[in-house]
């Protein structure tokens, strides 16, 4: 299993943050599980080509394919690093972890279908592709639902990610019964505000949708709010890097 190998090589160089999770959970066996169901729906959902046309249809699908895989794994790591570090195994966690589960199998084709549409709607305005435009908003959504689609898939979002800061704020209020040490608290703290900003920018285009309905190119405005993804999370995690570096710095000295 691949959790299985990352164990071992992360519990060989554990750095400062002292694992507590070591053991394999049915918790985690469920959720590979999960993930991997969610990675099959996505292959599934791309039909094979038997023609030349219809090929050059699924070349145009490894984008949107692709960004959903990457999406998938990251939110898959988050989970990963959460149960290695702490070890939960309480009917809390459990909970909160089935609704998580639940949410990834709900919004997987919800998710690949946005950015199929992105795929197209940005292809379309890069390119000046006219024809194009007019075949997403015509064939394939209707321009008047567009900003629909982009408030189911924020609130959805924004739900996993939001349902992930909720785990480590747990794992923070339990800082003090799991011994957590000053650099531990402080990678928590981190983790927690991490996917509070990841929850926080497909909420921000869910709510421009909402405000915006019935507006004209709402749809592109709430689209390109994703593009703050490359420019919020890098600051924030320089930042963070930083100010770890810091506090390194500041234990080394101190110590004797």
């Amino acid at each position: 299993m691949i959790r299985d190998k990352l164990k071992e090589k992360t519990i060989q160089k554990p750095g400062t943050f002292r694992f507590r999770g070591t053991d394999n959970t049915r918790i985690e066996a469920l959720s590979d599980g999960v993930f991997a169901l969610a990675t099959a729906l996505l292959v599934i959902s791309t039909s094979i080509p038997n023609t030349y046309v219809e090929l050059i249809n699924f070349l145009s699908d490894l984008v949107p394919f692709t960004i959903c895989i990457v999406l998938l794994m990251l939110i898959w790591y988050q989970h990963y690093v959460f149960f290695i570090r702490y070890g939960f195994k309480d009917a809390t966690i459990v909970a909160i972890n089935t609704f998580l589960l639940i949410l990834i199998l709900f919004y997987i084709y919800p998710l690949k279908f946005l950015f199929e549409v992105l795929y197209i709607l940005f292809t379309a305005i890069f390119s000046g592709n006219q024809k194009m435009m007019n075949h997403l908003f015509t064939e394939i959504i209707p321009i008047e639902n567009a900003p629909m689609l982009m408030i189911i898939y924020g609130f959805g979002a924004a739900a996993i990610f939001f349902t992930l800061a909720i785990m480590y704020l747990l794992a923070y209020r339990r800082r003090e019964h799991l011994n957590l040490n000053i650099l531990e608290v402080f990678d928590t703290k981190v983790s927690l505000i991490d996917n509070i900003l990841m929850g926080s920018i497909p909420l921000l285009s869910a709510i421009i949708s909402i405000v915006g309905y019935g507006i004209n190119h709402i749809f592109t405005i709430a689209g390109f709010t994703y593009w703050l993804y490359a420019i919020v999370m890098p600051i924030f995690g320089t930042i963070m890097a930083r100010k770890k570096r810091r506090m390194i710095a500041e234990l080394e000295n101190t110590s004797p």
